[in-house]
């Protein structure tokens, strides 16, 4: 069971001796037992903290591609533990990723992704993770980046909800992480028996297909972002959907599926072809939930060749749809791979198939599978963010975020 949290004598927010420092390894077990309670989800504590000691030793955790943040008092009197009292605690994943100004000038760049913000509920209501985050975002700005260089963009994903009066003033809005479109499309799980016919035959994806997959993937969102945009726009940013990066999303799948049903999931996507040979895969991800319904197949990535990824932005509801053969082919080559999403969803018990912010091109593919699909607008949970380091907060405006999907999360 999580420590008794000491509320004697707790420090004001504003004051100058508090700290965002890196955990010791100790508080590092601190702060994940304390906040088990928001996302161990069906696991047992002691279960979620072997899950996250698994997720260190991921390739795209280990070796510094995680730090664990606690803001603690300076000041405070030195205890007999070897932990100090955590106010307010988070993590930061290393990410690759892309920018493009409008002349299309690709730059690799290092991107941190925030997560497992938490501020224990005794402590709540005093400003300890407004001023984490305040911290942290000064931190961030030179955080492992190259000497002499400093952070583009940082993202996370809000689980607090938008502000009922004006978006932007949401919590982390105010911190500078603006809202992204966050939208999503849900399918219901499908028998096997219940294919549907005329679709192009879809092959099933396993972990030794997604190296390649994944670099083809890169090499496709280069190409795109080198494109001058005409007339000049904003400049655009792509977390880069690595495979290291899908394997920290099926690290969490296989430890909780062995935890919990004693048995490991092999598919990890799905790729079909149109006639004239134009691939589509996407590559998914199960959850499992508090509850039945919170079991969900996750579309990670969604690739389609010859769709330029910085014209198949998240929609807020589909287009009059595509018009000649070759458009209706790549509709009935995604429709097959999101059908196979559906049949691996009932094999293993999930509730829905979920992909974030969808194109056009999907949403039809959808549709073709449920008339009745609809675009779904997240209000409070998962809501897509990024800060934009280079200059003041109101730069974000100028920032598009190219391939906003599930892949970017953690």
């Amino acid at each position: 069971m999580p420590s008794a949290v000491d509320t004697m004598d707790l420090p004001r927010s504003s004051l100058p001796t508090l700290k965002l420092v890196q955990a010791s390894e100790a508080e590092m077990i601190e702060s994940s037992t304390m906040n088990a309670i928001s996302w161990r989800g069906p696991l047992s504590i002691d279960a979620y903290l072997r899950r996250e000691a698994h997720l260190r030793e991921t390739d795209l955790n280990r070796d510094g591609g995680i730090t664990y943040w606690v803001l603690v008092d300076t000041a405070a009197s030195p205890s007999k533990k070897s932990v100090r009292r955590i106010l307010s605690s988070c993590e930061t994943l290393r990410k690759r990723a892309l920018i493009a100004p409008p002349d299309g000038r690709v730059r690799d760049v290092t991107c941190h992704g925030i997560g497992s913000v938490y501020c224990h509920p005794a402590y709540r209501g005093r400003g300890y993770a407004k001023r984490m985050l305040a911290e942290l975002a000064k931190n961030l700005d030179t955080w492992q980046q190259k000497e002499g260089d400093s952070a583009d963009f940082s993202v996370l994903w809000s689980d607090i909800g938008k502000s009922e009066v004006n978006v932007q003033q949401d919590f982390y809005a105010r911190l500078g992480w603006r809202i992204y479109p966050s939208t999503h499309i849900t399918l219901s799980p499908k028998p096997n028996g219940e294919r549907l016919e005329g679709l192009p035959a879809a092959s099933v994806l396993v972990a030794n297909d997604l190296k390649e997959l994944c670099r083809t993937d890169e090499a496709w969102i280069r190409s795109d972002l080198s494109e001058p945009t005409t007339p000049a726009s904003d400049t655009r940013v792509a977390l880069i959907p690595d495979v290291v990066t899908m394997q920290w999303h099926h690290a969490r799948e296989e430890f909780l599926a062995q935890e919990l049903l004693g048995r490991r999931p092999l598919t990890k996507g799905a790729l079909a072809a149109t006639a004239d040979g134009k691939r589509v895969w996407c590559i998914w991800t199960r959850t499992f939930g508090s509850s039945e319904d919170e079991n969900v197949l996750h579309i990670l990535r969604l690739v389609v060749e010859g769709e330029n990824s910085c014209d198949r932005q998240g929609v807020n509801a589909p287009g009059e749809g595509y018009r000649n053969v070759s458009d209706q082919a790549l509709v009935a080559a995604v429709a097959s791979i999101l059908e196979a999403a559906q049949l691996e969803a009932s094999d293993w018990g999930m509730a829905s198939v979920q992909f974030w912010n969808p194109s056009t091109l999907s949403v039809w593919a959808a549709k073709y599978l449920n008339p009745l699909t609809e675009i779904i607008q997240r209000d409070d949970e998962s809501l897509t963010s990024l800060r934009w380091h280079k200059g003041s907060s109101s730069d974000n405006t100028k920032v598009d975020w190219i391939s906003n999907e599930k892949y970017g999360w953690c």
